[in-house]
């Protein structure tokens, strides 16, 4: 399961179509605010990319794509769940600012508790890129996380996920 929060031109253009385009994930999962944008693509279950070239311009599909409002509860259960069985997750929101924005919607809530589940189930391990053009982008998510997560459990959510830097 690939996870990717937010879904702007870098989620949607760049992680979205490059983890489909790889093959390596039977599920690609989207967190995304905006209820027209989600509804558009719950309803198609797809998006496409025009990826310009030297000589044309090539349309990719991407599909099939989960978009879920982690404003909604439903949509946070979704995305939580995601979250516990991804192997690779992507922020590409508009600023660091956002990782703790939105108390129970927030990212590093819904990181918090997915990867909780995650070292529960015995889930797999997780790279985290954060995309936020911020030089220390990863470490502001992983201390944003870690603080939603009670102490005597730090330990096992930092082995479970590696958080790293994509500037």
């Amino acid at each position: 399961t690939f996870v990717g929060f937010g879904f702007g031109p870098i989620q949607a253009g760049l992680f979205l179509t490059e983890a489909f385009r790889s093959g390596n994930f039977g599920r690609l999962v989207v967190a995304e605010v905006i209820p027209e944008v989600v509804a558009a693509v719950q309803q198609a279950g797809r998006f496409t990319v025009n990826i310009g070239h030297t000589d044309r311009i090539e349309a990719v599909t991407v599909a099939p794509v989960e978009i879920y409002n982690p404003a909604v509860p439903d949509g946070r259960d979704a995305l939580i769940a995601a979250v516990s069985e991804a192997t690779e997750m992507a922020t590409a929101l508009p600023s660091v600012d956002f990782y703790a924005r939105g108390d129970e919607s927030s990212i590093a809530h819904l990181l918090a508790l997915g990867l909780q589940r995650k070292v529960d189930a015995h889930g797999p391990p997780a790279v985290i890129y954060a995309a936020e053009n911020h030089t220390r982008a990863a470490a502001l998510l992983e201390t944003a996380v870690l603080e939603k997560v009670p102490t005597h459990r730090r330990d096992s959510v930092r082995r479970c996920a590696q958080f790293i830097d994509t500037i």
